[in-house]
């Protein structure tokens, strides 16, 4: 099971990181709009985790409570790395 949300969160990961790309090339660097996917993200993790609380739901060989952790870490992840290089790119 840690194999999987391993993956899952690391897929989930690079889709972030490609999105935050394409919206830091098309907005203008004055707004917050590069946080919102792993703020949407976040979300959804949080989602799954009260839901598995509930219940006991598998998808793929992993719990909800698993995809949830698996978004909570890609969403973390993305947020830290956004943040670095929206510091750097207003330095």
């Amino acid at each position: 099971m840690f194999g999987t949300a391993l993956l899952i969160g690391l897929v989930a990961l690079i889709v972030l990181m490609v999105l935050n790309i394409i919206i830091s090339k098309a907005s203008s660097y004055s707004k917050y709009t590069i946080y919102i996917p792993a703020i949407i993200v976040f979300a959804i993790g949080m989602i799954l985790i009260f839901i598995s609380v509930t219940q006991n739901i598998v998808v793929s060989g992993l719990g909800l409570g698993g995809w949830g952790i698996a978004f909570l870490f890609a969403a973390a992840v993305t947020a830290v790395s956004t943040s670095i290089v929206d510091s750097g790119q207003h330095s």
